[in-house]
């Protein structure tokens, strides 16, 4: 089994791609990131300023007001929300507070959940997904496991699973809470990109029961275009799992202004629209155009990301070169290299994007010999055909071109 390094590396470093390429970091175009597009809220930014003067004062550690607005939302009590400084810091707070002796997690998933277990001295057990069935988790096959591992207490499922873009089906997930339950397993959901899904779930979060053991975690990051403001919060309706929450969290883990954002974050009625329109046009239009990609292996996905498998080496580097950042997804357990993940973003992002991966299309498959080719400081190719190696038989034809975008 691979061996994990304690430090997992993200998306969205700009700077230190601009500093090595030697790019100005604000003309990247990042989709290495799963950020919505449309950016802040603008009305939450009068909101964010006037939580300026209170600074020089503690924040409510209860944050009634936020806990509230979460809760109403999701019509459930007060007593089921849990606060923190984003999702990845109530996963680790959950991984203290459980003490399990090994979690199951898949492969490949998000890289902070085994980090998180083997902070809490948690054993960590992977069931690998099945690049050729797509990386799709089938429930029955999971429920399976954890009857032959009955030294198991704890599953943490990522859904829509990051970085397949997968998403189990709430009527699905149903017999593995009733096994959980009844066996006494805590279930973690991370529902990060559940409201940014172009299926017809709603997550389990509005489904809690008090006999769940379950644990559903939010991210605020994705869907509000926040990720410098750290927030997230947690839900259950266990009376052990909520007690367990208050035992292991940090006083005053939101700052004042996270708190002042979330308290109307939900208000944004025409924000969320705009987002579930944009949502709903750019991610199929966004995979069905990277299918088109002959060089490219498309795994479908619900989410806003998609991951591809690439017979181009060294994708995520030649996209540098067009100003243009995606994830190489090698690091990730069950993953090899060659699979990179891109968000979808704007419309003219995501032409930009196509464009970029057509003009490689020039590039060595199956050892034909690579074309090179430069760029100049304002991102326009300039190809420079090397006569001496002949076999590359023309360009293939990009659907990106032309007045039908």
């Amino acid at each position: 089994m691979k061996v994990m390094s304690d430090v997992v590396t993200h998306g969205g470093n700009r700077e230190a791609i601009a500093a090595l390429t030697q790019q100005s970091a604000h003309d990247l175009l990042d989709f290495s990131a799963n950020i919505n597009p449309l950016g802040v809220p603008q009305n939450l930014q009068p909101v964010l300023q006037q939580a300026l003067t209170e600074l020089c004062d503690y924040p409510n550690p209860d944050y009634p007001e936020l806990v509230a607005a979460i809760a109403k939302w999701h019509h459930a009590p007060t007593a089921n929300v849990t606060v923190g400084n984003g999702a990845v810091q109530l996963i680790f707070e959950l991984a203290n507070a459980l003490k399990a002796p090994e979690a199951l997690l898949l492969a490949p998933t998000f890289g902070e959940y085994a980090r998180a277990f083997h902070h809490a001295g948690t054993t960590v057990r992977y069931l690998t997904l099945a690049a050729a069935q797509n990386f799709v988790v089938d429930v029955a096959t999971v429920i399976a496991d954890l009857a032959a591992h009955p030294q198991t207490r704890v599953v943490c499922l990522c859904n829509p699973n990051n970085p397949s873009g997968q998403c189990i089906s709430d009527d699905a997930l149903v017999p593995l809470v009733a096994y959980c339950n009844r066996h006494d397993l805590t279930l973690i959901l991370d529902e990060a990109f559940m409201d940014l899904t172009v299926t017809a779930n709603h997550g389990w979060a509005n489904r809690l029961t008090a006999r769940d053991n379950v644990v559903v975690v939010r991210s605020v990051t994705k869907l509000f275009a926040v990720p410098g403001l750290r927030l997230g919060y947690a839900l259950t309706a266990s009376v052990q799992l909520q007690q367990a929450l208050r035992d292991y969290s940090e006083p005053w883990t939101v700052n004042i202004l996270a708190a002042r954002f979330g308290q109307h974050m939900f208000e944004q009625q025409t924000y969320l629209a705009a987002t579930a329109t944009w949502l709903q046009t750019e991610q199929p239009w966004l995979q069905q155009h990277l299918r088109q990609i002959p060089y490219l292996q498309v795994v479908p996905s619900t989410t806003s990301y998609i991951l591809l498998k690439s017979q181009v080496p060294h994708l995520r580097e030649r996209l540098w070169q067009a100003g243009i950042l995606i994830r190489d997804c090698a690091n990730y357990v069950g993953l090899t290299p060659g699979y990179y993940r891109v968000a979808v973003k704007d419309h003219a992002a995501n032409q930009k994007l196509m464009r970029a991966l057509w003009q490689l299309t020039d590039f060595q498959i199956n050892g034909v010999k690579i074309i090179e080719k430069t760029l100049n400081r304002w991102g326009h190719q300039r190809f420079r055909q090397d006569q001496r190696h002949v076999g590359v038989a023309g360009r293939f034809a990009s659907p990106v071109d032309g007045a039908a975008l």
